[in-house]
C-alpha cells in the first residue's frame, strides 16, 4: 500500500533523516526487523503476494539510508529487494544509484515504486516502473507518496484506479502538503511533528493517515532514522525512532543502532522494539 517517505540532510550538523509513514489496508501486521553486522532494516511486504520480503527502510555501517513507496503492484520482483541489496553492498547514495540502474539495465523489471536513498552528501530518489526509471538528486529535502512525479506514468495509474477510487488524487495531495511541511523542516522534532500532521483533517489526504469511508488505508507505523556524520571515530552514530501505531497517538521510541554488531546489540534491538 500507500506511504509517506522521505529524507532531509543537515549539512550544518552533518546530520541526515530518512523517514515514513507505513501505510497498510489493516492494524494486524507486526513488523520484522533485520539486524546483522553492517545493516539494519525493517522488512518489506510484497504487494503481489503478502509475504515479507526485502527491506521497507534501514541503514547500513556506513550511514547510508534507504527507504521506498509503493506505487503500483505487478508480478515482478518487489523493490523491497532492491532497498535490501543497496543497503547491504553499496557504501553511499550515488552507489546505491548506480546498483539500481545496473539492476534494471540487465533487464530486471520491478513492481512500481520510489526508492529513497540518503547520506551526508544529499538525497536521491529513483523513481521505477517495470525496468524505467527516473532519477531526482538534492542536496537538502526530498519526499515521494504513492505515484511518480518524474517518470511518465499518470494516465496509467489514473486509468487503474479511477474505476474505483481516488487513491491518485490522495497521494498528489499528500505530497502536496508534505513538501509545504518539508520547507520547514529544521530538525529532528520538526520531522516528528510533519508525520503527526493531519493538514485540514485526518483521512487518506493526510501525512498521517486514517481510514475513511469506503477506505481502510491506515498509517499503522512511523520510522526516523537519523544518521550523524560528526563522529570522531569516523563511524556514524545511528538512531532509529519509531511508532508501532499512528504517529498521532503515541510517541516515538529511540533505538541506538551501533556498527559493527554482535549478538547482544541485535538481541537489544530486538527486546527494545517489541517490549
Amino acid at each position: 500500500m500507500t506511504s509517506f517517505a522521505g529524507a532531509v540532510v543537515f549539512p550544518e550538523s552533518k546530520k541526515a533523516l530518512l523517514f515514513k509513514n507505513r501505510d497498510l489496508g489493516s492494524e494486524v501486521h507486526k513488523d520484522e526487523l533485520f539486524y546483522d553486522v553492517d545493516c539494519f532494516g525493517i522488512k518489506g511486504v510484497d504487494m503481489s503476494s503478502g509475504k515479507l520480503k526485502g527491506l521497507a527502510i534501514g541503514v547500513n555501517r556506513y550511514g547510508l539510508i534507504a527507504g521506498n513507496t509503493h506505487v503500483r503492484q505487478s508480478e515482478d520482483s518487489t523493490y523491497d529487494v532492491l532497498t535490501e541489496q543497496i543497503l547491504m553492498f553499496a557504501k553511499d547514495a550515488k552507489d546505491g544509484l548506480s546498483l539500481v540502474v545496473d539492476h534494471l539495465k540487465s533487464g530486471k523489471k520491478y513492481q512500481w515504486g520510489n526508492l529513497i536513498l540518503a547520506d551526508k552528501a544529499g538525497a536521491i530518489v529513483i523513481e521505477i516502473a517495470g525496468n524505467e526509471h527516473s532519477i531526482e538528486m538534492s542536496d537538502r529535502k526530498v519526499l515521494r507518496t504513492g505515484h511518480h512525479i518524474i517518470l511518465d506514468t499518470e494516465e496509467a495509474l489514473m486509468e487503474r484506479i479511477s474505476k474505483s477510487d481516488d487513491l491518485y488524487e490522495d497521494s498528489v495531495k499528500r505530497v502536496e502538503r508534505g513538501y509545504d511541511l518539508l520547507r520547514q523542516v529544521k530538525n529532528i522534532n520538526s520531522v516528528f511533528a510533519m508525520l503527526k500532521d493531519h493538514g485540514e483533517a485526518p483521512g487518506q489526504r493526510s501525512i498521517c493517515r486514517h481510514a475513511t469511508a469506503g477506505e481502510n488505508l491506515t498509517t499503522v507505523m512511523s520510522y526516523v532514522v537519523e544518521v550523524d556524520y560528526s563522529s570522531e571515530s569516523r563511524r556514524p552514530k545511528v538512531l532509529f525512532h519509531f511508532t508501532r501505531s499512528k504517529p498521532c497517538e503515541s510517541s516515538f521510541t529511540t533505538i541506538p543502532l551501533p556498527f559493527p554488531a554482535d549478538e547482544e546489540m541485535m538481541k537489544r534491538a530486538n527486546l527494545m522494539y517489541f517490549k
